[in-house]
């Protein structure tokens, strides 16, 4: 499964204490490293300026460094849609979801693949990190 993050409102910017938010990308680096990708506007269009976002926020400067090396950059030009792989299971963690992108995961049948990160929602980490631990435990059922 392919794992899509957006920095802005879920890994920076938000009500989750720090602590959650270290819990969530650790089990996010060790449980899916090579499938997972940055889907932000600090990486597009050839850019990859994630890493500079993530030195700007209160997540330890080892998990940065470890993040900006694993995670691999996606590339859009407007929608964020663009960089999805839809040939593959994913699961998109972002705080801000366009109509129009809304309409191209309606077009494919994936709209439940999108997880909305309230940033303004303190438990939000949590019940992120919650849920890719019960999609990868049934994964795991499943072979």
């Amino acid at each position: 499964m392919n794992i899509y993050l957006d920095i802005d409102g879920v890994l920076r910017g938000t009500a989750s204490p720090v602590e959650d938010v270290v819990d969530l990308l650790e089990f996010i680096l060790t449980n899916y490293p090579d499938s997972t990708f940055w889907l932000t506007t600090h990486c597009r269009q050839g850019y990859n300026h994630t890493r500079a976002a993530l030195l700007d926020s209160d997540l330890p400067k080892e998990l940065v460094e470890r993040a900006s090396s694993m995670i691999q950059p996606s590339d859009f030009s407007v929608l964020k849609t663009e960089g999805i792989d839809f040939t593959k299971p994913f699961l998109w963690l972002d705080d801000n979801l366009f109509e129009s992108e809304q309409k191209v995961l309606e077009s494919h049948g994936c709209l439940i693949n999108h997880f909305y990160m309230n940033p303004r929602d303190p438990e939000m980490a949590k019940r992120a990190l919650a849920l890719l631990k019960s999609l990868k435990e049934e994964n795991a059922n499943i072979y």
